[in-house]
């Protein structure tokens, strides 16, 4: 039987969509009847996120505040933070005797102190891309897995090999609206963090296109904002002059008001899961307009019970704003309304996640220690890490770039593990691309962790001469020969990527960079 339950959080500054839902599910399992307690990072900020404390005294969940580390892709993994918090947490969790332990986002410290114990463990995950396992990591993340979309438990199930399952976001109260839109005044909002994948401009043109096509109402938007992309925003609606009925809201604590204040909402994202937006929307008899985006499709049905776009431009969005605008001029917008709400009770009702959460909860519980999995073990992690370890630790104290080095070390591990293994059995060459800072540092961290390892020489776009003593060599003369293999030493390094990419080379295999790929 499961009753006790411990919970692992994120340490990001607020709380995002993947955090909120997690704290859903922890919230849900108290309410019915199970033990409950959450654990949250205070590892690298000031304080931890006050949105969690008081969403966890709101439902009287007991709360610790530990040191770990997490990441939302393997890239990401602070190894040193694992192997420093990995006796605390191990201890921690002695202490808790959950019967399971379910987290957020990739944790290995909470998964290899788990394996110790013998405890099964569940991590919450969602988008990630292809390119983010081509790197030969150790076996130290889950092989358990939620997500709140098909698409995402089958793409972690191919990649990571983990068992997987589509449990969907938990949202809204249920309470219906009274009364339908007005078709004269439409309040129409666009809910989540302001920023790039989100793509609120395309929201905002679409909006506009509309408009101009006899769509009578205004657009919010509300949540946290990318200070970079928010000015963007801001400027366009500036520049198209459409401060009267486009606003900038910020976030707000009471997303309830917002819905029960709207009557569609536009999910505009390029990358998602599956938005919780989507679901707090339909429990709020808010007519849902969505971009196709990942598993949205699997619930969203075009004209049935929201509108689903065809795209992810402007145009695509303007065409379902029109379409709804003229479902409510005709009195049958009713009809989209009922099918969204009957979506979100046999998917996203208290009732109906608590169901599939305990379900799999079971599974996993049930099915625990009988995989014929190897058991990799934080002895095995600090076996393989030694050598980089030692290393770091001789850094002196003046080096300048030894927090670049910290951080990322477990990329700089992966990367070196794959060219090694390269140069060793195709007889690739390496070159760095980059003669600034950056491509000195990258010489510094093959000169630090890969002794042995020789360096063919450096390439750059816009130098010739010699560089730490190599001949510069031009990127099209690397280019042309399949026997070279590219480290890339340069900061912003998107446009080298993208032009790599466009020669047919692939990242993780032809060219690598010990930077967190950008996603």
């Amino acid at each position: 039987m499961i009753q006790n339950i411990q919970y692992f959080m994120d340490n990001y500054a607020f709380l995002g969509g993947a955090a909120h839902t997690l704290l859903r599910q922890a919230v849900l399992m108290k309410q019915t009847g199970k033990t409950v307690h959450i654990a949250v990072s205070e590892y690298g900020l000031e304080a931890v996120c006050e949105e969690y404390m008081h969403l966890c005294r709101a439902a009287d969940i007991p709360v610790s505040k530990l040191d770990f580390s997490v990441s939302s892709q393997p890239e990401g993994t602070d190894i040193l933070a694992v192997l420093e918090s990995y006796e605390n947490i191990r201890d921690f969790l002695k202490l808790q005797k959950p019967d399971i332990v379910h987290s957020l986002q990739l944790n290995p410290t909470v998964e290899l102190a788990c394996r110790e114990l013998a405890i099964p463990h569940v991590m919450n995950i969602y988008q990630a891309l292809p390119e983010f396992f081509r790197l030969p990591y150790p076996d130290i993340y889950p092989h358990f897995h939620i997500c709140d979309s098909l698409m995402y438990a089958a793409f972690w199930r191919r990649y990571l090999g983990t068992e997987s399952w589509c449990v969907r976001t938990l949202a809204g109260t249920g309470i219906r609206k009274k009364c339908m839109p007005d078709y004269n005044h439409l309040r129409i909002v666009c809910v989540g963090l302001l920023c790039e994948r989100k793509n609120q401009i395309e929201v905002i043109r679409g909006f506009e296109l509309a408009v101009r096509k006899g769509l009578r109402g205004t657009l919010q938007l509300w949540g946290h904002i990318n200070r970079e992309y928010g000015d963007r925003c801001a400027q366009y609606i500036a520049e198209q002059h459409l401060e009267e009925s486009v606003a900038i809201m910020g976030f707000s604590e009471d997303m309830e008001s917002v819905y029960q204040n709207c009557d569609a909402l536009i999910c505009g994202s390029l990358s998602e899961s599956y938005p919780n937006v989507i679901s707090e929307a339909m429990a709020a008899d808010v007519a849902v307009i969505s971009t196709p985006v990942a598993g949205v499709p699997e619930l969203v049905r075009d004209w049935e019970n929201g509108y689903l776009c065809t795209g992810f431009c402007g145009e695509d969005i303007a065409e379902k704003l029109l379409r709804f605008s003229e479902d409510v001029k005709k009195g049958m917008i009713s009809r989209i309304l009922d099918n969204g709400y009957r979506t979100w009770e046999e998917n996203h009702s208290p009732k109906a996640v608590a169901r599939s959460l305990e379900a799999a909860y079971r599974d996993i519980v049930s099915g625990y220690g009988l995989t014929s999995r190897t058991v990799y073990t934080i002895q095995d992690v600090k076996s393989e890490m030694a050598w980089f370890v030692e290393c770091v630790l001789k850094l002196p104290e003046e080096f300048a770039h030894g927090y670049f080095i910290k951080t990322n070390l477990w990329k700089i591990y992966a990367v070196l593990c794959s060219l090694r293994e390269m140069i060793k059995t195709q007889r690739k060459k390496c070159f760095i691309w980059g003669t600034g800072k950056y491509g000195h540092l990258y010489g510094e961290i093959l000169h630090l962790f890969a002794p042995d390892m020789k360096i063919s020489g450096f390439t750059d776009s816009h130098r010739t001469g010699r560089f730490e003593g190599y001949e510069i060599v031009s990127p099209e003369t690397v280019l042309e020969s399949g026997e070279n293999v590219i480290l890339i030493g340069v900061k912003a390094c998107q446009e080298i990527m993208e032009t790599l990419n466009t020669q047919g080379l692939i990242y993780g295999r032809d060219y690598f960079t010990f930077e967190q790929m950008p996603w």
